[in-house]
């Protein structure tokens, strides 16, 4: 999906990784690469050319999980209906970012958000917002509707802050999907309401930080669901994590809000970001070799090894 804004000017940020379009390069390298061995491989051993396969999901997962400083994973499933088995990195898509640069181009009316309160000049990364007091509008507002942004497998949101002062107020709330408020120490709380697998029943889980965000200190703050697990990370360190099992709630019509006019932030908002879970085209193990059952390799904001399992298969027959 495109990115809402084009940048307009110079705009220096903090070393984050790699950009997307290395990491597609070299991504697209890897790929190269594993299909030659692939094709070598695959003449005589099928245990190896799945192997290969494997290795270069589970290398594009830590690539973006470091790339983002986000969690990513990859799947092996069974083929369904006789078919052959697949493996699938489930990575982060950057979707919109929102850079509060005044005048900026849009690649489309309906990424253009609608911002309020004052213009600071000297942001973090250049022009940033301050709610002005007594405006009793968002911030900024935006129509998170599905057609731009699918929030049902999974999102992250990630924003910029700088807290003048510690009181009770909204960061964030995208109804009926996740609301993150401050309490009057400035310690995030966040809220999500998903849809439990196979069922209409929704559920909710909550994630409360035991620490508050830091006072006039710019700070990263990540808020994010990916269908198993809830969190907040500021700067990195992980604030909170709770179970969050489902599908999450989305509105047709829910628009995004920062900083709502009844429940301000005391402070300086810069680039917000949005990023959803997706799986990468699946690759298809040789046909001879059948999972036993689906296995599931996690990675952690870091690329580092959280949940690697030893993949199992049937026995061939003879």
């Amino acid at each position: 999906m495109p990115d809402a804004t084009a940048r307009g000017g110079a705009r220096t940020h903090p070393s984050r990784g790699f950009t997307l379009l290395e990491l597609l390069v070299v991504i697209g390298v890897i790929s190269v690469l594993l299909g030659l061995a692939v094709g070598f491989l695959g003449r005589t051993d099928p245990q190896r050319v799945a192997d290969s396969m494997i290795a270069g999901e589970t290398r594009a997962a830590q690539m973006t999980a470091r790339a983002e400083g986000l969690p990513t994973e990859v799947w092996i499933r069974p083929g369904v209906d006789g078919g052959p088995a697949t493996v699938q990195a489930r990575l982060l898509q950057g979707v919109l970012t929102f850079h509060l640069e005044p005048g900026e181009d849009v690649l489309d009316e309906s990424l253009r958000p609608t911002l309020r309160g004052d213009d600071v000049i000297q942001g973090r990364f250049g022009h940033a917002r301050r709610s002005r007091d007594g405006e009793r509008a968002p911030l900024l507002s935006w129509p998170a509707v599905p057609e731009v942004i699918d929030l049902r497998d999974g999102f992250v949101i990630r924003l910029d802050l700088w807290l003048e002062h510690r009181n009770a107020g909204t960061v964030l709330r995208l109804p009926p999907a996740v609301e993150v408020q401050l309490d009057d120490d400035g310690k995030p709380r966040a809220r999500f309401r998903l849809r439990t697998m196979g069922s209409e029943t929704a559920s909710s889980a909550a994630v409360a930080s035991p620490l508050s965000l830091p006072l006039r200190k710019w700070c990263t703050l990540d808020i994010g669901c990916d269908g198993r697990w809830a969190w907040m990370t500021v700067d990195g360190r992980e604030l909170g994590r709770t179970v969050a099992e489902g599908t999450m709630q989305q509105d047709p019509k829910g628009v995004l809000e920062i900083s709502p006019g009844e429940a301000q932030l005391r402070g300086i908002v810069d680039e917000i970001r949005l990023f959803v879970y997706a799986f990468s085209p699946p690759q298809y193990l040789p046909p001879e070799l059948l999972p036993d059952g689906a296995f599931r390799f996690a990675y952690d904001a870091r690329g580092e090894v959280t949940e690697r399992p030893t993949v199992r298969y049937q026995p061939l027959e003879k």
